[in-house]
């Protein structure tokens, strides 16, 4: 396998800054959500800075605390050291005026930091792109100094699923490309399962952080919190969302329950939480056989474009930072990381700059090997 030390150059002409902001609210559930949030956007020059650190080693140090990794995480899962793209609080770029608004979700039990390629990429190309760090799912450092882990409530209810005689017996019943019907009916069965039911409530609250951070955003561009994307963002035209894995319920929940938001992309992701839902809104799926069994309902019930595309070759956290990061071949799939990489920058681009840019380029044209439309759906 080969081995990496610095991330690849951003595929866009900006240079890429980066920003945290620490952030509070009270969520639907009463509890205090303190987040943090990492924001990606295009400058000008480097201004002589050195590259941002990639991720917190404190973070990184709390893997081993976190019951869903116990047992194979060792000090040689994915490496820290790497040289990253970006740089602390750059200018803005001057050479447009407002800059269109992504928001980027990573996986259960990850980090904000594991998107830092797609981030910055995304960021190259003229997006803002903004990463949360959610309370109980995710771990992270604040800029207060304060650690936060995965809960064990949230693990516990990871384990229960992965553990669940039902969902067992479903998953070695799943076909490598059912006909739509026999996907649709899989995918209603799985997501009947009670044991889903604690797991929807925390992407439910993960979906609350992002509109919150939503409004944080508005206030910014108004001037009413001081910040240099005064003026600057476009959320009035829409924003796009992106999220792998778990990260992805949580984005088709924000396409769902927020028309401020255009289009949204899952990366092998799921389902739970949408067996009934209409998410109005332009959806793209990446993901590995035989995932289309956990994502058939979304394009079943979706009235606007739902995108279906199965990549073979891949592993699970190819579509994050692992690609380049992760030291044991176990972790990774049979591409070449920057094969990988590429593809998910590609597909990515391609649809938001459809979809917010209203560019031409559409998804359907794109040509990568071992990548195939299984589906594409509309029903209006």
């Amino acid at each position: 396998m080969k081995t990496y030390e610095v991330f690849p150059a951003p595929v866009g002409s900006y240079t890429v800054g980066r920003t945290q902001m620490d952030l509070e609210y009270t969520a639907s559930d009463h509890s205090t959500r303190e987040l943090t949030a990492f924001v990606f956007y295009p400058s000008d020059s480097s201004e002589g800075k050195a590259t941002s650190a990639y991720m917190f080693p404190e973070v990184y140090g709390m893997l081993k605390d976190q019951p869903l990794v116990t047992g194979y995480v060792t000090s040689d899962f994915f490496s820290i050291e790497f040289k990253t793209r970006c740089y602390e609080e750059l200018a803005l770029s001057a050479k447009e005026q407002r800059y269109p608004v992504l928001f980027y979700v990573c996986g259960g039990g990850g980090s904000p930091e594991w998107g830092t390629v797609l981030c910055t990429d995304l960021a190259s190309m003229g997006y803002v792109v903004v990463s949360i760090g959610h309370p109980n799912s995710t771990m992270y450092k604040r800029k207060d100094g304060r650690l936060f882990n995965v809960s064990k409530d949230f693990s516990d209810a990871i384990i229960a699923l992965s553990e669940d005689p039902e969902m067992l017996a479903l998953a070695g019943k799943m076909e490598m490309r059912p006909d739509d019907e026999a996907a649709v009916q899989m995918c209603r069965n799985v997501l009947a399962l009670p044991v889903l039911a604690k797991l929807t409530e925390f992407s439910e609250l993960q979906a609350e952080d992002v509109r919150f951070v939503a409004d944080v955003l508005h206030k910014l561009d108004t001037g009413e919190l001081d910040s240099i994307f005064k003026g600057r963002l476009l959320v009035d035209t829409g924003m796009g969302i992106v999220g792998h894995s778990y990260g992805g319920l949580t984005t088709a929940m924000v396409c769902r329950d927020d028309d401020r938001f255009t289009c949204g992309i899952g990366l092998d992701s799921g389902a739970f939480g949408l067996l009934d839902s209409d998410l109005s809104t332009p959806f793209l799926l990446l993901y590995r056989e035989p995932n289309y069994n956990m994502n058939a309902v979304i394009g079943a019930n979706n009235s606007r474009e739902t995108y279906y595309f199965s990549v073979d070759r891949v592993a699970h956290l190819d579509y994050c930072d692992i690609v380049f990061t992760g030291v044991s071949e176990e972790l990774r799939g049979k591409r070449d990381a920057m094969e990988m990489r590429n593809l998910v920058t590609d597909y990515t681009k391609t649809f938001l700059d459809h979809y917010l840019r209203q560019k031409a380029a559409s998804v359907d044209s794109l040509a990568y090997d071992g990548v195939d439309l299984v589906r594409k759906t509309n029903n209006k």
